[in-house]
């Protein structure tokens, strides 16, 4: 489970970057959806993921 969020963690993260590159084509609540979503999803993945052993 920690991998589906860490998989969707960084698609959000890639398509942040991917729309501050061309800024004319990402709105101002989508970036700053993703931009709040990040961190979100990276304490979910840690959280969910602390009690596994690699």
């Amino acid at each position: 489970m920690p991998t589906l969020y860490l998989i969707l963690t960084v698609f959000a993260l890639l398509c942040l970057l991917a729309l501050l590159i061309r800024p004319g084509r990402g709105r101002a609540m989508t970036v700053w959806l993703l931009a709040a979503l990040i961190p979100l999803l990276t304490a979910v993945t840690v959280a969910l993921g602390s009690g596994q052993k690699f």
